[in-house]
């Protein structure tokens, strides 16, 4: 039994088993369908209601809920099984006219129902599409105003840049304040104009057809350009095209930037430069003065230490100046006597000359002469020597000595150097004073 029972078993199992949501949801329409009318059926059949009491009223409603279920097919369905169940039920034989027009009647309202169903459900499709649309327009003009506020922004942070947004054609459609506070117009003076009215040479049609052409074949265009304000004054700007789309529509993004202004500022960073690099320059130079008296001034180097504190000294007072050499001259009744640095050395003092005669306060300079040299010196320096600065050593306002600081090659002596010879003289005073007094002891 069981064995004949099956394949009819699993012929109503596939028969059943949707394969996919919308066969499930077909058959379960068809389902509510059949539910429904035999509900209807047991009513009628319980509560005694039949044919001929009530003809196929209940069915017509039944049929009417189904289609507007599912839609025609289950209406139809519904249709059908309202026929068969009204024939079982019906206790009289059915007047073949009276079930022809019922069947009619259930067409009749499956069609009804099925069209206002489709056109209920076109019209929801229809505010979906609708609202999304409305949504993409609301998130479109969020987005345009935000890229509004960020380009406002980013014109009132960079004062010289302004953006002109304009058609295919090259016509501006919107001239934002940066443009107006750049050039001057209003809105209402350019919006519709052809932006190539903005230069002072205003280019042809033709021309600016062929820049637009330019940068949307090669994705900018950029160039150095003069444009004009309201009162024909000029206005030296860079000019950057740049093709934009938007859905269907080609547009450009005209940028400009007032170089008269960028210049201003480039000018006055490259002066801010030069005076840093004066004022860097000034420090070093402050440094350099700095060490080279702290050099000179060195308490652990006395000169009263004997002749190699003052060779030492003298060494110290040729390398900072970048001399070639230097000597302590000290006149004596036969020949003067000296002491020098390990530089350029002196052949020695020339007997009965002890050099230009000097007032305290005066110093002797001679650049790139080398017979003033030997006429001025008071020692034998080498004939190569072209430059000599003599400055005397002096204690209690009387000339004692003098320092010879000379140089093969042509030199500037500037009022520092001076100076640095000068504070070595005066360290070297108590020297010559003290030789003095020992050589008149002596004597």
């Amino acid at each position: 039994m069981l064995e004949r029972i099956r394949p009819y078993w699993r012929f109503a199992g596939r028969l059943l088993g949707a394969q996919s949501l919308q066969e499930r949801e077909k058959r379960a329409d068809h389902a509510f369908a059949l539910l429904v009318v035999s509900a209807v059926a047991i009513v009628k059949y319980v509560t005694g209601v039949t044919a001929n009491d009530a003809p196929f009223t209940l069915y017509a409603l039944a049929i009417a809920v189904s289609a507007a279920r599912g839609g025609f097919e289950p209406g139809f369905v519904a249709t059908l099984a309202a026929i068969l169940a009204g024939g079982l039920s019906a206790q009289t034989p059915p007047d073949t006219r009276a079930w022809l027009l019922f069947a009619a009647e259930g067409l009749s309202v499956v069609i009804l129902v099925s069209w206002f169903r489709d056109r209920l459900a076109a019209r929801d499709a229809w505010i979906g599409v609708a609202g999304a649309t409305i949504a993409d327009l609301r998130r479109q003009d969020l987005r345009g105003r935000l890229v509004d506020a960020a380009l406002g922004q980013l014109e009132e942070t960079d004062g010289e840049a302004a953006v002109v947004l304009l058609d295919d054609r090259g016509t501006i459609v919107e001239w934002r304040a940066g443009a107006e506070r750049l050039y001057g117009y209003q809105a209402g003076q350019v919006v519709g104009a052809s932006a190539a009215s903005l230069f002072l040479d205003a280019p042809s049609p033709d021309e600016w057809s062929a820049l637009l052409s330019q940068a949307a074949g090669t994705g900018a265009f950029r160039r150095t350009a003069v444009h004009r304000r309201p009162d024909g004054s000029p206005v030296e700007v860079d000019l950057d095209v740049r093709p934009f789309r938007h859905g269907d529509t080609r547009a450009y993004a005209m940028t400009v930037h007032d170089t008269a202004r960028r210049r201003e500022w480039d000018e006055y960073r490259e002066a801010a430069t030069r005076g840093h690099a004066v004022l860097q320059q000034a420090a070093d130079d402050a440094r350099q003065q700095v060490a080279a008296l702290e050099l000179l001034t060195d308490p652990f180097l006395n000169p009263l230490g004997g002749a190699a504190m003052v060779t030492e000294l003298l060494e110290r007072l040729r390398a900072t100046i970048h001399a070639d050499g230097a000597a302590l001259v000290q006149p004596g009744r036969v020949k003067p006597g000296v002491l020098a640095a390990r530089g350029l050395q002196p052949a020695g003092g020339r007997a009965g000359n002890e050099g230009l005669p000097l007032a305290p306060g005066r110093v002797a300079l001679v650049h790139n002469d080398a017979a003033r040299v030997e006429q001025l010196s008071g020692l034998r320096w080498p004939v190569a020597v072209a430059s000599l600065l003599v400055v005397p050593v002096v204690h209690d306002g009387q000339v004692w000595s003098a320092i010879e600081v000379v140089s093969e090659r042509p030199r500037q002596v500037g009022d520092w150097d001076v100076a640095l010879v000068r504070i070595v003289a005066d360290r070297l005073a108590p020297v010559v004073v003290r030789d003095r007094q020992l050589t008149a002891k002596a004597s």
